[in-house]
C-alpha cells in the first residue's frame, strides 16, 4: 500500500432477499444497458424493472415512481426517494398523465415531482405511475419483462448487465424500484410477486 493513502471505504452489501433466489433464472449473455437519462456514477438495484430487447440484446431500465402521499391537485406530487425519475419525461397511470418539469430531493424521506399542468386525477398513496410515451399518460414507454440480476453502477460507456428472466415469491414491499401493473401482467408466469 502506498504511503500516505487510506483505503477504508466498506463497500455496500444487500443482504435482503427480495425474491426466493433458488427460483431465480438467468437470461443468456449480458446485456448492454441504455444509461440515456441514467445519473453516471449512480447505482441501480438489484431487481430493478428492465425492458430487454432479446434479439438485439440491450436491456432498458423501467422507470416507474411510488406516490408516497395521496395527489388531488395542484403541480407536486410526493414520491419515494432514489426513483429514476428525470426533468422532461412524460408520467403516467394509463388514463391521464404530465410532463416533469421539476425534481426536488431536498427532503430526506421523499422526492417532489414538479409538473406543468395538473395530473387531472386523484392519484392514491402507494400508487405505481409510470414512465410515458407521451403527456396524455396513456401508454408505457417501456414495459418490463426482466429484472436487473445484480447491483450495478452506472457508468460512461459501454455497461453490460445481467438480466433475470423468471423468479418467485417476490415481496414488492422489500423492493426498492416499483413495478407497475402494465408490468406485472407483461411477467406473469414468469414472475410471481407475492400480492
Amino acid at each position: 500500500m502506498s504511503a500516505g493513502f487510506k483505503y477504508d471505504l466498506v463497500p455496500p452489501v444487500e443482504q435482503e432477499e427480495r425474491y426466493d433466489v433458488q427460483t431465480g433464472i438467468r437470461r443468456r449473455g449480458p446485456f448492454k444497458l441504455d444509461t440515456q437519462n441514467l445519473v453516471v456514477g449512480s447505482f441501480l438495484p438489484g431487481f430493478t424493472p428492465i425492458y430487454a430487447d432479446l434479439k438485439n440484446k440491450f436491456a432498458y431500465a423501467v422507470i416507474n415512481v411510488r406516490v408516497i402521499e395521496a395527489y388531488t391537485s395542484g403541480t407536486s406530487i410526493k414520491i419515494a426517494k432514489n426513483s429514476l425519475a428525470y426533468v422532461g419525461m412524460f408520467i403516467g397511470n394509463g388514463t391521464k398523465g404530465a410532463e416533469v418539469t421539476a425534481i426536488d430531493k431536498a427532503n430526506k424521506d421523499y422526492d417532489v415531482l414538479t409538473i406543468k399542468a395538473a395530473f387531472g386525477e386523484n392519484i392514491a398513496k402507494d400508487a405505481v405511475l409510470f414512465q410515458a410515451t407521451a403527456v396524455d399518460g396513456l401508454k408505457q414507454k417501456y414495459v418490463s419483462n426482466s429484472a436487473l440480476y445484480e447491483r450495478t453502477k452506472v457508468e460512461d460507456g459501454i455497461v453490460l448487465v445481467a438480466l433475470l428472466r423468471t423468479a418467485a415469491e417476490i415481496e414488492p414491499s422489500k423492493l426498492v424500484m416499483p413495478f407497475s401493473e402494465n408490468d406485472k401482467a407483461n411477467m406473469k408466469g414468469w414472475f410471481e410477486f407475492n400480492e
